[in-house]
């Protein structure tokens, strides 16, 4: 069975949740502050529907409104070696972790910190940002080579979490070609006097009305990025460790057998019984339906109606997009018959705030109701 060969330092639907980060975010989790231009503030528009071309020159229509497109998509990595040659990671033949990655263009150098800045000019060719975390999952930053989907690329500084907006790798354009299902977001800069209608007025000229758009400041959200509601996929990897995998037929991905066996077990828990999760998500878990069950509720979650768990496979099954956090048995469907993906949610409210005082997120209040879904997205 393939797995993942690593040196002894470290080791969802297509809709994301609209919840804001509250104080009760563990200061691990946090955003670092960021500069921005006096009288101005930075955004982000985003869509489930994926933002189509020529919405970055509708927007900077707008007098004194400044943006950029990003793209953001999966790439796999199967081999990295420090400045000087040390091996970091190497996954066996067909397998790779995957790697979230943001393409940016030069404008993207105004939505930095002074520092980002100067790491942004470095960018051309073959080389690449990565993230602080990124920089700890590898154990190596300046210098450290990476081969991601067969091309060879060097990382030219480390950009911390808030300017890479907790993406893992930063590169410039063209896009790779290994991506089939890129999604293209925008970071805009705009005067106080700017609202938010007002942005959205002007993508509606590219969109068409009716386009599930949503627009969310830096005030509202910890990172400027697509879904960014959603721990993104760096956190997760730092809390529930990454894994290598390969894509198979149908959207979903085989993991390496070494981390199944290190992080996957089968253990029984209050009202749902005998379920398949990330070990670490347990406590948690178990945690939300004890009060359930202890506050009388236990009947307003349906063990027939539970949906499962740790289920490796990209998100709706779409090859080539984000990967589930089921992936990483970090998310639960309940109640999932009469909550389905796309249907006006008819969980509890009482059922969701016990959920959300444990730490999970619900996906009731996606742009494409999820409410079913609940996700980790912080410890209680």
């Amino acid at each position: 069975m393939p797995v993942a060969s690593r040196s002894p330092k470290a080791v969802t639907s297509a809709v994301l949740v609209l919840l804001v980060v509250t104080a009760a975010v563990a200061p691990s989790l946090r955003r670092e502050p960021q500069a921005r231009a006096a009288g101005y503030r930075t955004l982000v528009a985003w869509s489930p529907d994926n933002l189509p071309g020529g919405v970055e020159r509708a927007v900077e229509r707008i007098d004194g409104v400044r943006a950029t497109t990003v793209l953001q998509g999966l790439d796999w990595m199967t081999r990295a070696v420090d400045r000087d040659g040390k091996l970091l990671d190497r996954t066996r033949r067909g397998y790779g972790i995957p790697i979230e990655v943001a393409v940016v263009e030069p404008e993207f150098r105004r939505f930095v910190s002074d520092d980002g800045r100067a790491l942004i000019d470095r960018l051309r060719g073959n080389r690449v940002l990565i993230s602080g975390t990124e920089e700890r999952l590898r154990g190596s930053g300046r210098g450290m080579r990476m081969r991601m989907s067969g091309r060879r690329v060097r990382v030219a500084g480390v950009l911390g979490n808030g300017d890479a907006q907790a993406y893992e790798v930063i590169m410039e354009r063209p896009r790779p070609k290994s991506w089939s299902n890129a999604i293209r977001f925008l970071l805009i800069q705009a005067p106080e006097r700017v609202t938010k209608d007002r942005i959205r007025r002007a993508l509606e000229t590219v969109t068409g009305k009716g386009y599930r758009t949503v627009i969310r400041s830096e005030s509202q959200t910890p990172y400027l990025r697509y879904g960014d509601g959603v721990r993104p996929q760096q956190m997760v990897k730092r809390h529930f460790q990454e894994f290598a995998a390969r894509r198979m037929d149908g959207g979903r991905i085989q993991i390496a057998k070494r981390w199944l066996d290190r992080n996957v077990r089968r253990w029984p828990v209050p009202i749902l019984g005998t379920v398949t999760c990330h070990r670490e998500l347990f406590p948690i878990l178990r945690g939300a339906l004890r009060e359930i069950k202890r506050k009388g509720l236990g009947h307003l979650v349906r063990p027939g109606e539970y949906a499962g768990c740790f289920n490796s496979r990209f998100i709706a099954t779409i090859p080539g997009t984000r990967l589930s956090r089921h992936s990483w048995g970090t998310a639960l469907d309940i109640n999932a018959s009469s909550n389905c993906f796309g249907c006006s949610p008819k969980q509890d409210a009482r059922i969701v705030r016990i959920f959300r005082k444990w730490g999970f997120t619900w996906g009731g209040t996606w742009p494409i109701p999820d409410g079913m879904h609940f996700e980790w997205f912080r410890w209680p």
